[in-house]
């Protein structure tokens, strides 16, 4: 099955929350228990530095950025920590991300972590994995418009 499409307009600088629901196509929202999530947002597809990665469970996960250079290369440097999160099976309830909703997919990114990203036109996707098995899910264009006050 071919992923979704969803283009994301975020601002530099301020916190962002992206959340939806995985479903089979009958509607019926498919449990992530046994799965991890994962999503990247680059500057092309082809490029080989990551602007911010994110990867979780149902029991959360983390967040990665680029720092103040605003990108790094994952096979010869380390990323920055951040504080957002990936939650799988979560509840946008109050928009925290809290476990409760079979299919949910909660990502939240911090204002540090956003700061450091590039205005421009980027890309992303997120990738479920269950065992062997990678299912992207969904992609698009990832814009940030860029921080005036800071």
């Amino acid at each position: 099955m071919a992923a979704g499409q969803f283009n994301i307009l975020a601002d530099q600088g301020a916190n962002y929350v992206f959340y939806f629901t995985y479903e089979e196509n009958d509607g019926k929202s498919i449990d992530l228990k046994d799965y991890t999530g994962r999503m990247q947002v680059r500057r092309s597809a082809f490029s080989d530095d990551v602007l911010i990665s994110c990867a979780g469970n149902t029991s959360g996960g983390g967040v990665t950025g680029g720092g103040n250079t605003g990108s790094w290369n994952p096979t010869t440097e380390s990323g920055v920590a951040g504080t957002g999160n990936m939650i799988l099976n979560a509840s946008n309830a109050g928009l925290t991300g809290t476990n409760g909703t079979t299919g949910g997919v909660f990502i939240s990114l911090d204002s540090i972590t956003m700061k450091n990203v590039p205005h421009g036109k980027h890309v992303y996707d997120v990738e479920l994995i269950a065992g062997d098995t990678v299912s992207r899910i969904v992609q698009g264009r990832f814009e940030v418009r860029p921080e005036v006050t800071r």
